[in-house]
């Protein structure tokens, strides 16, 4: 799993399907309208297969 925290949410969207993942953005409870990843589930460096989901916080 590759590391997008502290990426835009563009370019983490742009990560990981290109590495097989389907994105899902959640928008932190304190969003700050600043589209740059705070977390991500799973986390960077877990092993996953292909496809699995990735829900990306957004701050």
């Amino acid at each position: 799993m590759p590391n997008v925290r502290s990426k835009k949410l563009a370019d983490a969207q742009k990560i990981l399907t290109e590495a097989g993942f389907t994105v899902k953005v959640e928008k932190a409870p304190f969003n700050l309208g600043l589209n740059l990843v705070a977390g991500q589930n799973p986390a960077a460096g877990q092993k996953v297969k292909p496809g699995t989901q990735v829900i990306v916080t957004v701050v």
